[in-house]
């Protein structure tokens, strides 16, 4: 274990009760990893002091943290690193991002994934790292790995919150093209979540899009795509079947 990551472990426990596996979370997270009792934002907090405390740290000293830390035997462990991934510096972000690969070995369910894959990291690299994730998120799609395949897709849901770059909007339909198919609910609502998050910038893109292929996407896609643009919310008590 990284001798960071042990004192992050320490000030986790301090501010902890007892380590548990729930039957309910288990499902609700998608993944049995031990959970420590504590709440996201005292975990927040813990994250910003230490990071404040360790601002100097060099990128390699960084992503050595976030490898130990994605390696943990909690989910807390390893969501601390997306969290401590959002408050890192643009020279601590400055790291291969290949790791992303290798680090998605190690989380399991939505919780994790999107904790390591969302956030002011993705909104700030992708783009700064453009060819290289490009590639690097269409290798994910692919993926054997479900994890991967949906970090493929909410990888890019922070960064089109954020920009209005046609790049992003593209690389995103191609990917959910990839995976429309696909019925697990870990990839549907991806999918939904992505769709929702061309609508800021991409609103007319996204209603062609949804409406030519509404009987291909996953229907809670549709359904919540449809209802963002008609009402600005996820979900109403209204079946909307088309937007023109």
């Amino acid at each position: 274990m990284n001798k960071h990551h042990q004192e992050i472990l320490i000030l986790i426990k301090e501010n902890a009760n007892t380590p548990t596996q729930h039957t309910f979370l288990d499902r609700y997270l998608g993944n049995a990893h031990l959970k420590y009792a504590i709440d996201n934002p005292t975990l927040r907090l813990i994250a910003k002091e230490w990071m404040r405390d360790h601002k100097a740290m060099k990128a390699d000293g960084f992503q050595k943290l976030i490898t130990s830390l994605v390696k943990g035997k909690s989910a807390t462990e390893k969501i601390m690193a997306g969290m401590l991934l959002d408050l890192a510096n643009a020279e601590q972000r400055s790291f291969d991002l290949k790791l992303f690969d290798q680090w998605l070995d190690h989380v399991e369910g939505w919780a994790e994934v999107d904790t390591l894959c969302t956030g002011v990291y993705s909104s700030f690299e992708v783009l700064n790292q453009w060819p290289q994730w490009k590639k690097q998120l269409i290798k994910l799609s692919k993926s054997k790995n479900i994890n991967k395949r949906r970090a493929s897709l909410v990888f890019l849901c922070s960064p089109l919150s954020k920009h209005i770059d046609m790049r992003l909007a593209e690389l995103a339909i191609a990917n959910i093209e990839q995976l429309k198919h696909e019925k697990e609910i870990l990839i549907t609502k991806a999918i939904s979540w992505l769709l929702r998050s061309l609508v800021r910038f991409h609103k007319k893109r996204v209603i062609d899009y949804v409406n030519e292929n509404k009987l291909t996407l996953p229907a809670i896609a549709v359904h919540e795509t449809l209802v963002k643009i008609k009402t600005g919310k996820k979900n109403v008590n209204y079946n909307y079947l088309a937007v023109t």
